[in-house]
């Protein structure tokens, strides 16, 4: 962040925005965290032994994909050197 330039008005509005939403929408998303919880709990009570490994399952499934497959990242490659009078196409003669 540059502090030698000011900041225009249309960045402060959109931060403010973005915070607002933030602080608004936050106890709706606490609400869905709650109820969320009380489907687990009552998902693992009816169901018990099994919904416990189905959870475990999945949750050790998620895991391991996100660890192992991750999309492979771009490695530039550097171009080969040409070096003059040698070819690399043939061996060289014995």
């Amino acid at each position: 962040m540059n502090l030698s330039k000011p900041a225009t008005p249309i960045r402060n509005y959109a931060v403010g925005s973005v915070i607002t939403a933030l602080i608004l929408l936050s106890p709706v998303v606490a609400f869905l965290m709650v109820i969320a919880a009380e489907m687990l709990t009552d998902l693992l009570m009816v169901g018990g032994t099994r919904a416990i490994f189905a959870v475990a399952a999945g949750s050790i499934g998620l895991v391991l994909s996100r660890r192992f497959w991750r999309r492979a990242e771009a490695v530039p490659q550097p171009e080969p050197e040409v070096v003059p009078g040698e070819t690399s196409i043939a061996a060289a003669p014995m």
